[in-house]
């Protein structure tokens, strides 16, 4: 039986809202559920008359993701309006398993079936069964991943066939991880469905593996230029690196990556003990902070105290000590980051880089709501 084998769509469950053995004080629990309440109002406020926000079935996903995680998921008529922008998403299907709109130069085929597939995993619907199986079916079919590299290695990207890069392929990591189930016994009795993705999952830890700042395990070119103390660190894409390269500015590593990273390995089952994942920690020990996404600033900056949140927690560490010794509450720092920047309609937006859509209260709102329920 393979080791990625998932036992129970209970677990799955658990897995998605992960939990951890650390406990929030009283007055920062209090804090956390008064900033979901008010910004997941917010978000429902946003919702379009068809279910969708933003008519996009990628952040209407992010969206439920982060409103189901809040308490105004237990209110009857917050569900019914979780259950109709789920119908929107399912209408999204396709007939070659994608979740995404054909006609919407901004669908993204691969990223929005990768951050949908989560989304449908997370609340199981019986009717959307085929979907989910049909989405990963093409998550894990050669029109999703692209190889970048000899020897194997094959990361995915925004679209069919197109540049991998470990912001898609961490989504899509996810959403294989959750489903993995789905090719194992009971739930599956063919042994190929299994073989198929054990070799996904090998191909994509290879990508992973290209992609960071380890000269213990990738050698690939980009490094010859990168810096030494960006050592375990991880980058959006080795093949831009390698362009980069050739201008002789090599891409440093940056958090929300390295986070991406980390949690991309943890999904892949590589031991905390693997030079891998003890580099990318040491890394995030480095460059410990909440006031920025480190290496760009303030661009990503919610999408990286979403990676930070979730990494953590599935790491499951109670407390982190920096490199310079000093112990953090990561998850009561993390609150306060939070509650810190919400605006007064409940809603958060990066004001300060509308790169990657930040600037968009419907996105970074979904973000961050998903990251206190992470932590909660």
């Amino acid at each position: 039986m393979s080791k990625r084998f998932l036992l129970t769509i209970a677990a799955i469950a658990a897995l998605l809202s992960v939990s951890s053995s650390a406990q929030l004080s009283d007055a920062s629990r209090l804090r956390l559920t008064s900033a979901q309440t008010r910004g997941a109002t917010f978000l429902l406020s946003r919702q379009q008359p068809n279910g969708a926000w933003m008519h996009h079935p990628a952040i209407t996903a992010l969206a439920v993701m982060g409103i189901a995680d809040s308490p105004e998921y237990a209110k009857p008529e917050v569900k019914a309006k979780i259950d109709l922008a789920l119908d929107f998403i399912a209408k999204a299907a396709q007939p070659d398993g994608s979740l995404a709109d054909p006609r919407d130069q901004r669908s993204y085929p691969v990223y929005t079936t990768s951050i949908c597939l989560i989304a449908l995993a997370k609340f199981n619907r019986p009717a959307d069964q085929a979907i989910i199986r049909h989405a990963r079916d093409y998550l894990l079919s050669d029109d999703a991943l692209s190889d970048v590299t000899d020897g194997g290695a094959a990361g995915i990207g925004y679209g069919r066939k197109t540049r991998a890069d470990l912001n898609n392929t961490a989504w899509a990591l996810e959403a294989l991880y959750v489903t993995d189930h789905l090719d194992r016994e009971p739930f599956n009795k063919n042994p190929e469905a299994a073989k198929k993705a054990d070799l996904a999952w090998d191909r994509a830890l290879k990508f992973l593996t290209h992609c960071q700042n380890l000269a213990e395990t990738n050698q690939s070119a980009w490094l010859q230029s990168a810096p030494a103390d960006d050592k375990g660190g991880f980058i959006y894409s080795p093949t831009e690196a390698l362009k980069e390269n050739a201008s002789q500015q090599a891409l440093r590593s940056y958090g929300s990556m390295t986070y991406s990273g980390l949690k991309s390995l943890i999904y892949a089952k590589v031991s905390k003990d693997d030079v891998r994942v003890k580099s990318a920690m040491e890394w995030i020990q480095r460059f410990y902070t909440l006031a920025e996404n480190p290496g760009v600033g303030d661009s990503g900056y919610y999408y990286y105290l979403h990676t930070f949140g979730k990494t953590l927690s599935l790491f499951d560490l109670p407390a982190l000590t920096d490199a310079k010794g000093v112990k953090h509450d990561w998850r009561t720092e993390l609150v306060d980051a939070i509650v810190a920047r919400q605006k007064d309609d409940g809603s958060w937006a990066n004001d300060k880089s509308g790169r990657w859509m930040e600037s968009l209260p419907e996105l970074t709102t979904s973000y961050v709501l998903m990251t206190l329920g992470v932590i909660k």
